[in-house]
């Protein structure tokens, strides 16, 4: 079966462990036919709104030069027979779409997801404190309005982990989901952005881990909905962040496809999208 792993992080990412290098033999070892490094590329820290992680990530231009030479020096320890591409992980482009703009303009780039980490002003949702369901419904809403916001940039190729918040919330004893019955109509714009755009999403396998959610980003009900809309283009990720969990649950996520209707499985090749059928 090709399996591909196109959400990763190497040693570029702050919150990572391992060289490219690395990471690709792990991908490779655990049934990887193709990957893409999509290391942090956090253009918020241009505005620094908050405190919180943001020290830990350079600004946009060191990021993406750090990631172009890091898999620069990987190519000549990559293991045979396993395609690799690089991309990056573009986050809150929104917050500075001129930024992020810049960003899309790197000619290295095979591949870009755009993703939301923190809303504008807030801490990433890793680090907030949850007190009440109350606030925390909010907090949901307010996601999914920036997302539709992220929705209308074209400087990305598939919207990233839909359904971020809900791992940390429930870490905190809030296990909220996000549903058609009750998100539907703005999961609906979001995806039609997307659609009309010629963009798709990611099934990010993260949360399919042993121990963690139990589910993947976005659930299978939204995959359906996307599915249902003639969403066509969607990658899947381990976003792993060491050699223990690249490629980890891709087998999972493809199920997940399956499940939701989809035939194809998407690759990327200098931002232009590749159908591979799902065996």
């Amino acid at each position: 079966m090709f399996l591909a792993d196109y959400h990763m992080h190497s040693r570029v990412s702050p919150d990572a462990k391992n060289s490219m290098a690395e990471m690709a033999a792990a991908a490779q070892a655990h049934g990887m036919r193709e990957i893409c490094f999509t290391d942090h590329v956090e253009v918020r820290t241009a505005l620094k709104p908050t405190p919180g992680d943001l020290e830990l990530f350079p600004e946009p231009p060191v990021a993406m030069r750090l990631i172009e030479e890091e898999f620069a020096a990987a190519q000549a320890h990559l293991p045979a027979g396993l395609a690799v591409r690089a991309g990056m992980e573009l986050g809150e482009a929104h917050h500075d779409p001129d930024a992020a703009a810049l960003a899309a303009k790197q000619t290295w780039a095979d591949f870009i997801i755009g993703s939301v980490h923190n809303l504008r002003h807030e801490e990433d949702f890793y680090f907030m404190r949850y007190e009440s369901l109350a606030q925390c419904r909010t907090l949901m809403e307010r996601y999914l309005l920036e997302l539709h916001e992220l929705a209308a940039l074209d400087c990305f190729d598939v919207m990233g982990h839909i359904g971020y918040t809900q791992r940390y919330m429930s870490r905190q004893g809030f296990p909220l989901r996000y549903t058609v019955a009750e998100h539907g109509e703005l999961l609906q714009e979001i995806f039609r952005r997307l659609i009309d755009g010629g963009r798709g999403i990611e099934v990010n396998c993260s949360g399919l881990r042993p121990g963690d959610l139990g589910d993947c980003f976005p659930s299978l009900e939204l995959l359906q909905l996307y599915r249902e809309m003639g969403g066509e283009i969607v990658t899947v990720g381990s976003d792993g962040h060491s050699v223990a969990q690249a490629g980890l649950c891709i087998a999972d996520g493809y199920e997940r496809l399956r499940a939701a209707g989809f035939r194809y499985v998407t690759t990327f090749r200098q931002r232009r999208a590749q159908f591979v059928p799902i065996a």
